[in-house]
């Protein structure tokens, strides 16, 4: 990958064969678990923040009953269009934007739900105000890694030129980061298997 290309490019261009880089099986497993803690009602309104080709998207319908919304987002259009073939759900919104502005109502989403896109934003302080924004009173942001910042890391030091600097920061930074713009952080784990934040805005 050429350094000069944009994250957007980088991703646009790896869309078609992204699902086969990862074991999308375990994926799913993993979010599965990591969605049975949540206590997800079934007329929620999701994001599925940093979509890609809908992974969570799909686990998250698992969850949600014939009224429930998902309102999937990436920046990439091309990561979407392989999503959408693969979910023919009409319980999802596709949203082509960028995580620092939303084309989203204030106070529209029960839950916010970032997988595995979190570092990739390069202006994570704006994104958490639009997330803030775009949260009902009472509703829970989860930033979600299945694996550790270490290896997250290492993965992306690993590809380079776009996404090379793309680090995860310590969960307590996060943390730190997402209450100094008004959540109310009450989950944080940054451990050698996973990474998770979850915070809530205050009703």
């Amino acid at each position: 990958m050429n350094g000069s290309r944009t994250r957007q490019e980088y991703f646009e261009e790896l869309s078609g064969r992204w699902d086969g880089f990862t074991d999308g099986e375990r994926v799913k497993g993993a979010l599965r678990d990591v969605l049975s803690m949540v206590p997800i009602k079934p007329d929620e309104h999701v994001v599925d923040l940093g979509c890609g080709t809908g992974n969570l998207t799909s686990v998250l319908l698992e969850f949600l009953g014939p009224s429930g919304i998902v309102a999937a987002v990436d920046f990439s259009r091309a990561m979407l269009e392989v999503a959408r073939g693969k979910i023919p759900d009409h319980r999802v919104r596709w949203v082509v934007a960028d995580a620092a502005g939303l084309p989203l109502d204030n106070e529209s989403a029960d839950r916010i739900v970032c997988f595995s896109a979190w570092p990739h934003f390069p202006q994570p302080a704006a994104v958490a105000r639009e997330l803030l924004r775009v949260l009902r009173p009472g509703g829970v942001l989860h930033i979600v890694h299945i694996d550790s910042r270490g290896k997250v890391d290492a993965i992306h030091g690993g590809v380079g030129g776009a996404i090379g600097q793309d680090h995860l920061p310590p969960a307590h930074v996060v943390a730190q980061m997402l209450t100094s713009v008004g959540f109310s952080v009450f989950e944080q784990i940054d451990s050698e298997t996973e990474y998770r934040i979850s915070a809530g805005k205050v009703a």
